[in-house]
């Protein structure tokens, strides 16, 4: 028993010491840490917001230490933030930071996480002019919270809180959201992240004089991925995933029902070679209904290959340094404009174009379709390009060399086209089922019977198919085989059919 009780006591002496040494550890590091991680955030905050017009700055005011904890005081800076809403927006807040020492920080302990770590940070948002607003909305809680964990080796661990809130204006509209959960794992220098977070609901209602009340349901919301940093700045691979369970808009003067269930956003980005990158976006609904009744369900893949990682990073920043110029011309409702540039700069575009392009990148539109009860339509479109000799080529001559490549094929379902007649008359309260059978079906054979009288698809069984295929300078069209120039006549030719006769 004197043993026991003797090990017993010589374990809780070793902890007593190593807390104790670990607190000081910490207290002498700490400095240190906090002024890197304010250099990494405000170092990401700024490749961020390139472009804005404006910045975002965390600055370190203040840092009361003690021997097991300190608290820090941050002050969050936005100045000038164009948002594309043509005003710049500017504010203040202050952040709290209770910093808990390690190696056993209490709100890890309580937990039941007991790995050491260097130091735990608890900060919430402060209340001041700026926050009143969403303090009232939160009930006077914290509107944000975030716990961060500091491991020995690097590694941080992160649990960012939006408190639930509820905003009301005086008019009736309203905004209602359950809060988010986010918690992510990754390193001290922002290289490495992997997270995940989920809210459960957020429900919107707009009012207006001028149109009928429309609201919006969210529901089950989940985010997650795993993303890392390459040598290539701005350049992440890894995936982003993103579900909603449920989104439900109530709209018009009817208040009819627009319900999707099923939505997915999956991404995924990967270096596919020493210094090009690759990626692929699939979006996915898996159920339509549109006042009450079934539509459907679609999808749609986005792919890119052999991206010149470099020209990447370079064309971006240029898109960026412009990007003002393209945001106000679309706000005024203007074309997208002309970039005067000088000689150097034209010519370094043309250059980290002309790298771009020499890496033969890809870009396709796999699987676009949308399937109700009876058929599926799909499209599918693949293009390849190349770097061409010169960008002061002749328009036609630019082309030919800029785009080597061109495959595309779309089936439209006859089947299909019937289900949207279908519904279609009972939306506008047709009751006739005899009727509303033969219009469904005299509107998929109509579809046939155009396609082929203009030359422009084939009928497959069931299905009006077009394909199109380009090289070498040659189309094949719907298996004719002709010149550029010809199939330009041809598309010109039907088009100009299409518009309406003056008389």
């Amino acid at each position: 028993m004197k043993k026991s009780v003797s090990i017993l006591s010589g374990l809780a002496i070793a902890i007593a010491v190593a807390t104790t040494a670990g607190a000081w550890y910490t207290g002498k590091q700490l400095p240190k840490e906090l002024e890197h991680s304010v250099n990494v955030g405000n170092a990401e905050l700024k490749k961020a917001l390139v472009g804005t017009g404006g910045s975002v700055t965390i600055e370190l005011v203040g840092l009361e230490q003690h021997f097991f904890t300190s608290t820090a005081q941050y002050r969050l800076k936005a100045r000038d933030i164009n948002l594309g809403h043509g005003e710049a927006v500017n504010f203040e807040v202050g952040l709290t930071d209770q910093i808990e020492h390690g190696p056993f920080p209490w709100s890890r302990v309580k937990a039941l996480k007991l790995m050491p770590v260097m130091a735990t940070s608890n900060s919430v948002l402060q209340k001041d002019d700026v926050t009143a607003p969403w303090f009232a909305a939160t009930g006077d809680k914290p509107p944000v919270t975030a716990q961060v964990s500091f491991g020995y080796g690097g590694s941080v661990d992160s649990i960012v809180q939006v408190a639930p809130f509820t905003f009301k204006e005086d008019s009736g509209s309203s905004i209602d959201f359950s809060g988010l959960r986010l918690e992510a794992t990754g390193d001290r220098d922002g290289k490495a992240s992997k997270f995940h977070g989920a809210a459960e609901r957020m429900d919107i209602k707009l009012v207006s004089d001028d149109h009928p009340p429309a609201t919006f349901a969210l529901q089950g919301l989940k985010i997650g991925g795993n993303l890392a940093a390459t040598e290539h700045d701005m350049v992440y691979v890894g995936n982003f995933d993103l579900l909603l369970a449920e989104a439900k808009a109530t709209l018009g003067s009817k208040q009819q029902v627009l319900l999707l269930k099923g939505l997915e956003q999956n991404a995924l980005q990967t270096l596919d070679g020493p210094n090009t990158v690759g990626g692929r976006v699939d979006y996915k609904v898996s159920d339509i209904t549109w006042d009450g009744r079934a539509v459907g369900s679609g999808q749609m893949g986005v792919s890119i290959k052999s991206i010149n990682a470099p020209a990447l990073q370079a064309l971006s920043q240029w898109y960026q340094a412009h990007l003002p110029e393209f945001e106000a011309a679309a706000a005024a409702g203007q074309p997208m404009p002309e970039i005067q540039m000088g000689d150097a700069e034209k010519a370094k575009f043309q250059g980290d174009l002309q790298q771009l392009l020499a890496s033969k990148p890809q870009l396709a539109v796999e699987n676009l379709s949308f399937r109700t009860a009876n058929g599926e339509s799909r499209f599918d479109l693949a293009m390849d390009f190349a770097s061409p000799s010169s960008f002061d080529l002749p328009p036609d001559q630019l082309s030919k060399q800029l785009i080597t490549q061109v495959k595309s094929k779309l089936s439209l379902s006859k089947p299909m086209i019937g289900d949207l007649a279908t519904l279609q008359a009972l939306l506008e309260g047709q009751t006739d089922a005899q009727a509303i059978a033969m219009q469904s079906s005299q509107a998929g054979e109509m579809v046939g019977m155009m396609a082929l009288q203009s030359g422009m698809a084939t009928v497959q069984g069931n299905d009006v198919v077009s394909s199109l295929h380009y090289a070498d300078g040659m189309v094949d069209f719907n298996g004719k085989k002709m010149t550029v120039e010809e199939f330009a006549m041809i598309l010109a030719g039907h088009f100009a059919a299409m518009q309406p006769q003056e008389g």
